[in-house]
C-alpha cells in the first residue's frame, strides 16, 4: 500500500450515513492504511488539535510519506447546518499550519455565508505562511462554544483506544494466502432519490500490486452493471484476471459491463 488515508470526522452513530468506524480499516491489500477518527459531536478547537498532535502526526511521522495532501472539508465548522461540531476558521488555519501539506483540496462544507469565506481564507493563509491569529468569523463570539469537560474527556480515551489500534494494526500478520478471492457484500440507501444499490465486491489478494478490483452493481429501479479495475503496475496475474472477469461479465446479465486497465492507461465498455 502506498497510501495513508487519515479522516477526522464527527462520529457516524450520529450522523447519516452511520459510517467512518475504527474498524474500517482498509481493504485486504492495505490492512491499516485507511485511518477512521470518530469524533464526539461538540469537538472544538482543542479536540481537533489535541487529535492531530497526539495521533494524526506520529502516525504520519511513522509512514514517512512523500507528499501530504489535506483533503480540507468544512463540515465540521460550528455553523454548519449538516453536522453538531464546533471547528472554527482559525482551527482550520491551526490545522493546516501544523500539517504543512503539499497540496490543499478545497471540498465540502454546507454553510457557504457563514464559515467558507473564512475557513478557505485561514486555510490558504496557513498555507502561505502567513499569520492566522487574527482570521475570525463575525459570530464567533456567540456561536462558538467552547468544548465542554466531557468531551475533552471522552476524546482523550478516545485517542488512547485508537493509538493501540492503528499502531497495532500495523504489524498484523495478513493470514490471506497470494491470490485468494476476498469477496463483500452490501447495501446502500441513497435518500436523495430514494435509491436502493446492492453491491458485490471481489478482489484479488496481491503482494505484488494492489489487486484487481471488481463492482457489481443493482439498483432498486432494475439496472445492474459491473466494473473491473487493474491497478497501476499491475503483475501479470491480476492483468490477467481482470482481463478474464472483464470478458465473462460481457456474456452475462448486466446491463452494462466496464473494464478500467489503469497499467495500460485503457478504458473499455460493453
Amino acid at each position: 500500500p502506498e497510501t495513508l488515508f487519515i479522516s477526522l470526522h464527527q462520529d457516524g452513530r450520529t450522523l447519516y450515513p452511520g459510517s467512518g468506524f475504527p474498524d474500517e480499516a482498509g481493504g485486504p491489500n492495505a490492512p491499516g492504511r485507511t485511518v477512521n477518527i470518530p469524533l464526539p459531536p461538540g469537538t472544538g478547537e482543542e479536540g481537533f488539535l489535541h487529535t492531530l498532535e497526539e495521533l494524526v502526526m506520529p502516525l504520519l511521522e511513522r509512514f514517512e510519506p512523500e507528499i501530504i495532501i489535506n483533503s480540507a472539508g468544512q463540515d465540521n465548522h460550528f455553523s454548519d447546518p449538516i453536522t453538531n461540531m464546533n471547528f472554527s476558521a482559525r482551527g482550520y488555519a491551526a490545522l493546516n499550519s501544523r500539517l504543512k501539506p503539499d497540496i490543499a483540496v478545497l471540498e465540502g462544507g454546507y454553510a457557504v455565508e457563514t464559515a467558507l469565506p473564512y475557513t478557505n481564507v485561514g486555510i490558504i493563509m496557513a498555507m502561505a505562511g502567513m499569520d492566522t491569529s487574527h482570521v475570525k468569523e463575525p459570530d464567533y463570539d456567540k456561536q462558538c462554544r467552547p468544548q465542554s469537560p466531557e468531551t475533552t474527556a471522552y476524546l482523550h480515551q478516545l485517542i488512547r483506544q485508537l493509538k493501540q489500534i492503528y499502531f497495532e494494526s500495523w504489524n498484523v500478520e495478513d493470514d490471506n494466502p497470494e491470490g485468494r478471492i476476498i469477496e463483500r457484500s452490501r447495501e446502500i440507501f441513497y435518500d436523495t432519490d430514494m435509491i436502493r444499490e446492492r453491491q458485490k465486491e471481489r478482489l484479488r489478494r496481491c503482494r505484488r500490486c494492489a489487486g484487481t478490483l471488481a463492482i457489481e452493481s443493482a439498483s432498486s429501479l432494475g439496472s445492474s452493471i459491473m466494473g473491473v479495475s487493474i491497478p497501476k503496475n499491475a503483475c501479470p496475474a491480476c492483468s490477467r484476471t481482470g482481463r478474464q472477469w472483464f470478458e465473462e461479465a460481457a456474456k452475462g446479465r448486466f446491463d452494462h459491463v466496464y473494464l478500467q486497465d489503469r497499467d495500460r492507461g485503457a478504458y473499455e465498455t460493453i
